[in-house]
């Protein structure tokens, strides 16, 4: 009988956080196609040798449709396919309240979420029909205040939503992060 050889995920991890720490276990054993949002931003600096492969990575600046595609198509030509979408952006908030968050702060939280979407639906045909395909959302772990938790509400009905909407076409949508 002929052992069937075990491949290694496809691992695509958009605009990558600084501290990976957390998303170890989703990316060991992967190959990874990564993108940062400024060159040498460190992202995946300092993961332990072996944990997974580095098939490569580009800088896409913007949580723009007109970024995001261009990396989604090197992603997929670098790898050959998307078997996991990890989106963990590295967001932060910082203060308590609402007299205190700047207006940058909630711009970039909503733009995360538009480049979910768009992320998702340039990276679905390089990941229908692959089997066991998943979306990965990472909820950041960030202070505690009002964009923070309009964030997180937009973001776990986004992931109920397409995870309704993709279970049956074989892709498997889960949330992860703080509170869950």
């Amino acid at each position: 009988m002929q052992q069937q050889r075990r491949r290694n995920k496809k691992i695509f991890l958009p605009f990558a956080p600084r501290d990976i720490s957390r998303l170890l276990p989703l990316l060991e054993g992967g190959d990874i196609f990564f993108t940062e949002r400024e060159e040498g931003s460190g992202a995946l600096e300092g993961a332990p040798g072996g944990a997974f492969s580095c098939v490569g990575k580009c800088v896409a600046v913007a949580f723009t449709l007109e970024a995001i595609a261009p990396a989604v198509v090197a992603c997929a030509e670098a790898l050959g396919g998307i078997d996991r979408l990890v989106f963990a952006p590295g967001l932060s908030a910082h203060g308590r309240l609402l007299l205190d968050l700047s207006y940058d702060e909630l711009t970039e939280h909503t733009a995360a979420i538009n480049a979910l979407f768009a992320l998702c639906g340039c990276a679905l045909p390089y990941m229908l029909g692959r089997g066991d395909a998943e979306i990965i959302i990472a909820l950041p772990h960030e202070e505690e205040n009002c964009i923070s938790r309009i964030y997180r509400a937009a973001t776990r009905a986004a992931a109920e939503s397409l995870g309704e909407e993709l279970v049956g076409c074989g892709v498997n949508v889960r949330l992860i992060g703080a509170g869950l």
